[in-house]
């Protein structure tokens, strides 16, 4: 049904256009003076407007004048009389979409009528199809723009902002996180949780199936859940812990070579509106980009891990040591801080070898490791450096600092027996030699040859204690 204005000052004439027109399932609204066309173009949807041009040509034409610039879509038709001479007829024309002359009958008044109405379908159709057109220009510019951006890092956070940023631009929403697979647990762990309560969500974990991600993930399939509160896959956990309300999500898994890698999850499209299908289409093209990203930024940062990694006790090896022991000195040095390293010397290892075997030997390193780990964060570090060798960095720390984590460590790996696991028990000790910036050395190679020396002044003191180098 169509909304069609008239303007006309004679009543019992406008009237019966209104008859007719409501005869063809139109509906109608009457205007009789400018002021009364603005406020109803302004106020109502207005698909076609009837103007009578005997109200004073000159009037009609500032009339028709202020409607092309109030909305230059709505078709005109103006019903001309005789009495209209025949300049003004042309100048309204130039104005109008149709005319027709006075009198005129029912036909020829639906005729004109429906030409205009016909005008402005297309007017809309062909302006959706624009709007359409502009915003797939604007989703092929945007995964231009990611493809270009992902394959300039192999980071894997920054991968993973990149996309949930992406994500944000095209499809408006409340909240986004990316989950990604941890392969040892099985388990879906939140890496990126934007939103209001996005923050409390961060690392926390869904098991497989478990909520529509986790269905998601089990059974390598998009899905659209337009009310959370009819959908059985639905958990309420997260809601419950975080004071969130979830309404409606669309979620897509991020596949890589056909290997679910993690799922990418948004909730509650903005101003209350239902997730669509195009919503998930655009999703999907973007996590069929990522995925290729994320993937590759992981096997890099795991490759990487590898090359600084100790293999047995997966603490930093001696190589990140030295480099992280040099980055974290001349810092020290610029800024006029401490900094203090912890050299490690295990005691009686030697006896546990040829007691149970290099393999339990192995362990039992792998098991002083943990210990010291479980007393070291950053932006401290741990290493192992070499054997039966540990060496811990201690940026920004002095040497009361370092002496008081190094007792820490000592007393526990004197406290408890090794390999009990295998079913064996033996004890070890630890000879611990500690040097300090700017106290005892000035460069990276006196604080490990003062801490060296320290350690050896423990080892032929009676072992099983910890030193501060000389100055």
């Amino acid at each position: 049904m169509a909304e069609i204005l008239i303007v006309d000052q004679d009543r019992l004439f406008a009237l019966t256009l209104v008859h007719v027109l409501s005869g063809h399932h139109h509906q109608s609204v009457l205007a009789s003076d400018e002021k009364e066309v603005v406020s109803i173009i302004r106020d109502r949807n207005i698909d076609l407007i009837l103007v009578d041009a005997e109200l004073a040509s000159r009037k009609s034409l500032h009339l028709l004048k202020h409607l092309r610039q109030a909305n230059p879509d709505i078709p005109v038709v103006l019903s001309i009389s005789k009495k209209v001479d025949k300049d003004d007829r042309e100048q309204l024309r130039s104005g109008l979409y149709d005319y027709i002359n006075k009198p005129f009958g029912h036909e020829e008044l639906l005729l004109a009528v429906e030409r205009g109405l016909e005008r402005r379908r297309l007017q809309n159709e062909n302006r959706q199809l624009l709007g359409d057109l502009k915003q797939r220009i604007r989703e092929l510019s945007t995964f231009n723009t990611i493809a270009k951006t992902l394959n300039s890092t192999l980071n894997l956070k920054e991968v993973l902002d990149i996309v949930m940023g992406k994500v944000k631009e095209l499809i408006k929403a409340e909240a986004w996180s990316i989950l990604m697979l941890d392969e040892k647990t099985n388990e879906l762990v939140f890496e990126v949780a934007t939103g209001e309560k996005g923050q409390q969500v961060k690392e926390m974990r869904l098991g497989m199936g478990q909520g529509v991600a986790g269905w998601v993930a089990q059974n390598q399939r998009p899905v659209i859940v337009p009310d959370t509160a009819q959908d059985q896959r639905f958990f309420k956990g997260l809601d419950q812990k975080t004071g969130f309300r979830t309404r409606s999500i669309i979620a897509t898994p991020l596949m890589s070579r056909g290997r679910l890698i993690g799922v990418v999850e948004i909730i509650n499209k903005l101003g209350d509106a239902s997730f669509e299908q195009k919503d998930l289409d655009l999703l999907q093209t973007l996590t069929d980009h990522a995925a290729i990203a994320i993937e590759n930024a992981r096997l890099y940062e795991k490759a990487r891990r590898l090359a600084i990694t100790d293999d047995l006790t997966g603490l930093y090896n001696s190589r990140h040591c030295d480099m992280f022991l040099k980055k974290a000195l001349d810092e020290a040095v610029k800024k006029g801080q401490p900094l203090s390293l912890i050299f490690i010397d295990l005691d009686h290892m030697k006896e546990v070898d040829d007691t149970y075997g290099h393999l339990m030997g192995g362990h039992a390193l792998k098991e002083v490791a943990d210990r010291i780990a479980g007393e070291v964060s950053p932006p401290d570090m741990a290493s192992r450096y070499g054997g039966d060798e540990y060496v811990i960095v201690l940026p920004g720390k002095d040497s009361r600092q370092a002496i008081e984590l190094a007792e820490t460590i000592r007393r526990k790996i004197e406290a408890q027996p090794f390999l009990t696991g295998h079913k064996l028990s033996c004890r070890i000790t630890a000879s611990i030699g500690i040097a300090n910036y700017p106290e005892q050395a000035g460069s990276t190679d006196e604080l490990f040859s003062k801490a060296d020396q320290a350690m050896y002044q423990v080892k032929e003191s009676g072992k099983n204690r910890i030193k501060l180098s000389d100055k």
